[in-house]
């Protein structure tokens, strides 16, 4: 199997394309490992139903026992709670930050230290969310198992 890899500029999105005649054991291999990154989650807005990638979705919240996951530019009402998009979807890079909310970590920018322990969490569109000090040890433990997955993957 061959692995290319083209840098373009001013792209909205990265894309995988896969191109094959058979797929045989080996890209089959690589296609169940990239798997959990191409799940989907259902809600609706405007009353509408929508389908949106968990890759695209910033963060989840709570609020007024409704929770909403927030894209770019789209927030969408959805039907699972905080802790079941926990169980189901940590493997993609969720990870609880205060009781009312987790965040994707793919879609971090930078952190930073607040004067109360606790930490703001920038993310890639420019919100900006506060982790509570009871759930450092979670993040930061999620953030090196992150960080370890992305070390082995360049390895290879």
């Amino acid at each position: 199997m061959k692995f290319l890899k083209t840098r373009e500029e001013n792209i909205e999105e990265n894309y995988l394309e896969l191109h094959y005649d058979v797929i045989d054991s080996e890209t089959a291999a690589v296609l169940e490992r990239l798997r959990p990154a191409l799940k989907y989650i259902e809600g609706t807005t405007d009353g509408k139903r929508v389908t949106h990638p968990l890759s695209a979705i910033f963060y989840f919240e709570t609020v007024d026992r409704k929770t909403f996951g927030y894209t770019k530019d789209t927030c969408i009402e959805v039907k699972e709670t905080l802790q079941g998009i926990i169980d189901d979807h940590k493997d993609v890079g969720f990870v609880r930050i205060s009781k009312s909310c987790i965040v994707n970590l793919y879609k971090i920018k930078r952190l930073q230290g607040d004067l109360n322990m606790r930490t703001l969490i920038y993310l890639k569109n420019d919100e900006c969310l506060v982790m509570n000090r009871g759930y450092r040890v979670e993040f930061y433990e999620a953030l090196k198992t992150l960080q370890g997955r992305k070390k082995n993957e360049t390895d290879q």
